[in-house]
């Protein structure tokens, strides 16, 4: 296999690496708020306003992190580390058919994530007068889980395109594993609270027992 060229491949890794981290932190969103209404009522039992807090930043930054994924490759005088940076280096040193898929993937990509990039620019990285006070108006795109699970899936085709290609491999960015810290073992511990407060309801447990533990005073 070709060995990808050095241009490409620091800024390649870098991406990787956000986008990596862009896949952990949609993982922990679906997990929280894309599994079940159940599971949503069990948030809400437990702590509303903070897990709706949790909700809107969690959304806001995955919409923000797509947007920065996709701006173009310098903004005046600076360089952004963007999908289109890495494309202008691949149509600089490396192979011309790979760039030439890859430009036919990052120009869907941006039709896609033209919505986030309103809500980023009017909304999330600065607040328009008119959107803000004249919503009625001026009102933002509607965004839905399945949009960015699009916009995700041409990230990693863009990515894995590169891959296959210089070291016959893919990455599976659906699959970012956290080992039993991700927003599923958080639920398992809030279900075993609410189940700590029903044995307390039913007197089978003392309701200061939890004080003999070692966070008690957390």
């Amino acid at each position: 296999m070709p060995c990808i060229p050095k241009e490409n491949d620091v800024v390649y890794q870098e991406l990787k690496t956000e986008i990596t981290w862009l896949h952990g932190r949609w993982k922990i969103y679906r997990q929280l708020y894309g599994k079940s209404e159940k599971r949503i009522d069990l948030l809400n039992e437990c702590a509303p306003v903070f897990f709706y807090i949790v909700q809107d930043v969690l959304l806001g930054d995955v919409l923000v992190a797509l947007s920065k994924l996709t701006d173009q490759a310098a903004s005046g005088r600076f360089d952004n580390l963007s999908l289109e940076q890495l494309q202008l280096q691949l149509e600089e040193y490396g192979d011309q058919d790979l760039s030439s898929q890859n430009r036919s993937i990052l120009d869907q990509l941006h039709s896609k994530c033209e919505p986030f990039r309103t809500w980023r620019n009017k909304r999330l990285a600065h607040l328009d007068l008119n959107t803000h006070m004249e919503s009625q108006y001026y009102p933002l795109p509607g965004i839905s889980n399945q949009m960015i699970e699009d916009s995700l899936e041409l990230v990693r085709r863009f990515m894995n395109n590169i891959e296959h290609h210089y070291n016959d491999s893919e990455n599976a960015y659906e699959h970012f594993s956290m080992l039993g810290s991700d927003a599923d073992s958080l639920v398992a511990m809030l279900r075993y609270g609410l189940r700590y407060e029903e044995l307390i309801k039913e007197q089978k447990v003392d309701y200061d027992d939890w004080y003999q533990g070692k966070w008690h005073d957390a």
